[in-house]
C-alpha cells in the first residue's frame, strides 16, 4: 500500500521539469538565435563593401586613381579603409577591375568554378582601370567564413561551407582628360 502511495507521489511530482524542458529547446533555441545575429551580420558586411566598392569605383570613374598612378593594392587599400564592419580585409577580399570598350562588349567571368572554389578571375584579379570614356567593372568578393555550427550547410555557395559575398559597379569613366 505505501508503495503503491509513493509511485502516485512520483508521478504528480513536477520539480525539475522547467529544468528538462529548458535543457531540451536551449540547444537549438541559441543556434537559431546566433544564426539569426550571423546573418545579420554578414548583411551587414556585405552593405560595407557595397559602400567602400562604390566609393574606390567613384575614384577610378572620376579619374582620380590614373592620375595618381595608384596600384592594384592601393587600390584595394582604398576600398578596405571604407569598409569598417570588415575584419581580416586585407586576405579574404578580393577585387577585380576590368576595362571594355563599350557596355555590349562587357564579358565578365564567373567568380566560383564548378566545384565550388574561387576561380582564377577572383584569385588573380585583373587590375585595368581605362582610360576617359572606357567602360568599366569593378568586381569584390568576400569570404565569409561562418561561425554557427551547421548554418553553413544552409546559406553557404562555396565548397568548404563559406558564403561568397559579392558587390560590383559598372560605369563609364568620366571624360576627365588632363585637367
Amino acid at each position: 500500500m505505501r508503495l503503491r502511495i509513493r509511485g502516485k507521489k512520483l508521478r504528480s511530482c513536477d520539480k525539475g521539469a522547467a529544468a528538462i524542458e529548458f535543457a531540451l529547446l536551449a540547444v537549438p533555441f541559441f543556434m537559431l538565435l546566433m544564426g539569426t545575429f550571423e546573418t545579420g551580420a554578414m548583411l551587414l558586411v556585405n552593405y560595407s563593401m557595397d559602400d567602400g566598392i562604390a566609393d574606390a569605383a567613384r575614384m577610378i570613374r572620376t579619374g582620380q586613381v590614373d592620375k595618381k598612378g595608384i596600384t592594384a593594392a592601393q587600390f584595394k587599400q582604398l576600398a578596405c579603409n571604407k569598409m569598417y564592419v570588415v575584419s581580416d580585409c586585407a586576405s579574404k577580399l578580393h577585387v577585380d577591375v576590368r576595362k571594355f570598350k563599350d557596355f555590349a562588349s562587357v564579358n565578365i567571368p564567373p567568380a566560383l568554378d564548378s566545384d565550388g572554389n574561387l576561380s582564377g578571375s577572383v584569385t588573380k584579379p585583373a587590375y585595368q582601370i581605362g582610360k576617359p570614356m572606357d567602360v568599366v567593372v569593378v568586381r569584390a568578393y568576400y569570404e565569409w567564413s561562418f561561425v554557427t555550427p551547421f548554418i553553413g550547410k544552409f546559406l553557404s555557395n562555396m565548397s568548404n561551407d563559406k558564403r561568397l559575398l559579392a558587390t560590383g559597379a559598372a560605369f563609364r569613366n568620366e571624360p576627365y582628360g588632363d585637367s
